[in-house]
């Protein structure tokens, strides 16, 4: 009898634990280049929504560097077999007051996390090249702060 009373608490365990674990895994599976997929991403939609006319030119550039560096991220994500549309979210928030400031920022966080990451033998070069991409648009929007 006392084994049946025992039998739903220890099915509603498992269920918890069946329930948590692919959240738990899920945190761990995001590896710092889809964090900075999802930083440049953002300080993309900053230069985007910027109207003004000083600096168009800068922020255009800025943004094709930015697409460049997100392309060649993507392909070192799935490369690894990880899903680059399933990204946390950005690593700071920004002020759509500021955009060019809120996008440098978040491309500073983008270039570290890619920085910190691994470059596999057949990559070819992926993670040299969107540094070299976000650097790129770095060195854009500097004159424009």
């Amino acid at each position: 009898m006392r084994s049946l009373k025992t039998l739903p608490v220890a099915a509603l365990a498992l269920l918890t634990f069946l329930f948590l674990a692919p959240a738990i895994q899920a945190h761990a599976e995001f590896p710092g280049y889809l964090h900075a997929l999802s930083d440049l991403r953002t300080a993309r939609a900053y230069l985007e929504m910027d109207s003004r006319h000083e600096g168009e030119h800068a922020r255009h550039h800025a943004i094709d560097q930015i697409d460049r560096a997100i392309n060649d991220i993507k392909v070192a994500a799935m490369d690894d077999g990880k899903n680059p549309w399933r990204t946390p979210p950005p690593q700071s928030g920004g002020n759509p007051g500021w955009p060019v400031h809120s996008a440098v920022k978040l491309l500073r966080e983008a270039r570290g996390d890619v920085d910190h990451g691994h470059d596999r033998p057949e990559n070819h070069g992926l993670r040299e090249r969107s540094l070299d991409h976000i650097n790129q648009a770095l060195a854009d929007l500097e004159p424009l702060l």
